[in-house]
């Protein structure tokens, strides 16, 4: 229900008399519930109103000496110069990549803290680590690939009386891979080399930026097999030829890793027939040099690399047309595709 016509014009009053003394004034006994209820919101509200101003006043008046004896800020092209240094939007990663990414980010993480504490770091630490923090399985593959992404990361080792990660007695394992981040000579606290959240933020971008070079590789040799060739600059490329398949770049290869010495132990057919020959029967021999021999000619066959598109071929519907107009058609094709990579 409306209020009363008497109710409203008392309340219009109320509300013109705070304007002018600046505060509301108290709710009387005999005003209806409703009309109370109003009044004290009303006074609330012209309460925090009030505290606001103040602040916000005290606030104008803290912040002006400091501006004067700094003088005026630099322009936004400076303050945020480092914002603008990422890859276009258009060059985007695949799928394989960007996890690939995240793992570094999560091993570089977990380094890091394990690092500043002055701790070993052994690759069984930082493997449950990015485990537990991604959902996902790290292998020494994975390591690998980092490696060969950002060559200068870390630096490994295979170190010898190690403590075992996870047991309880401090007991003492053989070999265990261990990680350090390669820093520079002023990146250091107290005298000690410290992997700082800054140098953290740049070495995720630099991996990034390796990553974007990798693929660009395989887009390079994509357009020079096209028909007819393509060639586009490097720092005019923002975004993927658009028949050039991102999530088909293939695997990166994982580098080698230090593995600890493997004295006196034998690996292979060969050496096992080499180290006991005249001591086996002749039918355990033969076997052996067969299994050798096998080995020998899988390992002289290397996997097929992945080829590049192969130049289109005449097909049956363009019979009969000249092949000056046919590319002419591709030439012009071509110029079309090399404005849309180079567009902003």
């Amino acid at each position: 229900p409306l209020p009363a016509q008497e109710d409203v014009a008392e309340l219009q009053g109320r509300l013109q008399r705070m304007k002018v003394l600046g505060q509301v004034p108290s709710v009387p006994s005999g005003t209806s519930r409703e009309l109370r209820g109003r009044l004290e919101r009303v006074r609330q509200l012209e309460q925090r109103l009030r505290e606001r101003r103040a602040a916000s006043g005290a606030g104008d008046s803290g912040e002006a000496a400091p501006g004067g004896e700094t003088g005026q800020k630099p322009p936004a092209y400076q303050r945020f110069h480092t914002l603008a240094q990422d890859l276009p939007p258009g060059l985007t990663l695949p799928y394989k990549f960007r996890v690939l990414a995240e793992m570094f980010r999560s091993v570089d993480t977990i380094t890091g803290m394990l690092f500043n504490r002055a701790e070993t770091v052994t690759f069984a630490k930082v493997k449950q680590g990015v485990q537990d923090m991604m959902r996902r399985q790290f292998e020494e593959q994975h390591l690998g690939q980092i490696k060969a992404v950002y060559p200068s990361s870390y630096r490994l080792r295979q170190e010898k009386n190690v403590p075992t990660f996870g047991s309880a007695g401090g007991k003492k394992s053989e070999y265990q891979l261990t990680l350090e981040p390669v820093l520079g000579e002023e990146e250091k606290v107290d005298g000690r080399p410290h992997l700082s959240a800054s140098r953290l933020l740049e070495r995720r971008r630099e991996f990034h930026r390796n990553l974007v070079n990798i693929v660009r590789e395989h887009h390079k040799a994509f357009l020079a097999a096209l028909s007819p060739p393509m060639v586009v600059p490097e720092e005019k490329l923002t975004r993927w030829h658009p028949r050039f398949n991102v999530d088909e770049v293939p695997d990166i290869s994982p580098a080698e890793l230090p593995r600890p010495p493997q004295e006196d132990r034998l690996s292979t057919a060969q050496e096992v027939l080499n180290t006991a020959r005249g001591m086996l029967s002749p039918k355990m021999e033969k076997a052996l040099a067969n299994l050798a021999l096998r080995t020998a000619e899988a390992s002289a066959e290397e996997p097929a690399l992945s080829k590049a598109p192969a130049p289109a071929s005449t097909s049956s519907a363009l019979r009969g047309v000249s092949q000056g107009l046919l590319e002419r058609v591709r030439a012009k094709e071509a110029r079309r595709l090399a404005a849309l990579l180079t567009r902003d």
